[in-house]
């Protein structure tokens, strides 16, 4: 299970990196032909439109694993190690519920547009193909948000607000800070921990 998880987040990396460098040099692509050789590149923005809706909504995934949307934390903060730990299982397991939704919505919609035969003007492309990213990343981001409920299910020591990230853990450098980091003096961790849970 676990090698399924790391191929599906290399393959969904892969994506997005894809998408944000081809939509870079396709836009970019399209300005250089307007202002040099007063050419309009006619494809540029639909293929510009398509790319950012993949970056979108399959990096919405990818932020719920890496603990990157948005968040208001002034009340989790203030919150002790118990508090947190109900608070993350009700609000990751509501957001799972909520992305399953938006799941099944967005197929839904799809199918709506694939019944239509609707099409790009410029490349003809099936508009249906575009928004498959929509349920797509929709679904990524409840089996994220279902990781992070069974994580802190199952961990009672921590508080992860991702599958990947504890409370106090910096997505940039906590794995430096892991490996750099000196063992506490003895007890401290226990004081530290009995302070926590008071």
């Amino acid at each position: 299970m676990k090698k399924i998880t790391t191929v599906i987040e290399h393959i969904e990396e892969f994506l997005l990196s894809f998408a944000v460098i081809a939509m870079a040099i396709i836009l970019v692509a399209g300005v250089i032909a307007r202002s040099v050789f007063n050419s309009s590149l006619t494809f540029t923005e639909e293929l510009g439109t398509a790319l950012n809706i993949a970056v979108t909504f399959l990096g919405v995934g990818y932020c719920a694993r890496k603990a990157k949307h948005i968040s208001m934390s002034i009340i989790f903060d203030l919150l002790g190690k118990k508090p947190k730990k109900v608070m993350m299982l009700v609000i990751s397991l509501g957001t799972a519920a909520v992305m399953a939704f938006l799941c099944y919505l967005s197929v839904r919609y799809v199918g709506s547009v694939y019944k239509l035969a609707r099409v790009t003007p410029a490349l003809r492309i099936p508009m249906w193909i575009i928004y498959t990213t929509l349920p797509i990343g929709f679904f990524l981001a409840a089996v994220e948000y279902l990781k992070t409920f069974f994580k802190n299910l199952t961990d009672r020591d921590e508080v992860w607000i991702s599958a990947e990230l504890k409370v106090g853990e910096n997505i940039e450098n906590y794995n430096d800070l892991a490996a750099d980091a000196e063992p506490l003096p003895e007890g401290t961790q226990e004081n530290h921990e009995k302070e926590e849970n008071t």
